[in-house]
């Protein structure tokens, strides 16, 4: 069985660190990206099983990630985590295709099972 191969997109390096840490210490394969660009000039773009990114960042949020994904033809699930309270965030998440969207602080119980779902899907 393949490890699952999961990408943290997030511009905090201190969370994104943390949460890359916690991919691993759950017995995933974990990389950190401290932006989408980065993410999408990535070689290993097309390996991953799971992509956790911020909504906001600068350049390139999550939202746009999730369409230039969709562009490139890569179904990768997304889960969106962000820090705002913007009641209309959840459905132009759901309609852009993200898997789950969490607000900060969220759970880490929260994210396994969204990764969890990923990884069945």
């Amino acid at each position: 069985m393949t490890i699952p191969f999961v990408a943290v997109v997030d511009d905090d390096e201190p969370l994104c660190s943390s949460l890359v840490d916690l991919m691993r210490s759950v017995g995933y394969r974990a990389e950190a990206f401290t932006s989408a660009e980065t993410l999408l000039t990535s070689a290993g773009r097309f390996a991953l099983d799971c992509i956790i990114a911020d909504v906001h960042m600068p350049g390139m949020g999550g939202l746009d990630l999730i369409r230039e994904l969709q562009q490139q033809g890569i179904a990768t699930p997304v889960i969106l985590i962000t820090a705002l309270p913007d009641k209309y965030l959840d459905d132009e998440a759901v309609s852009r295709g993200a898997l789950c969207l969490l607000r900060k602080p969220f759970e880490t119980s929260s994210l396994l099972d969204c990764i969890e779902r990923s990884l069945v899907r």
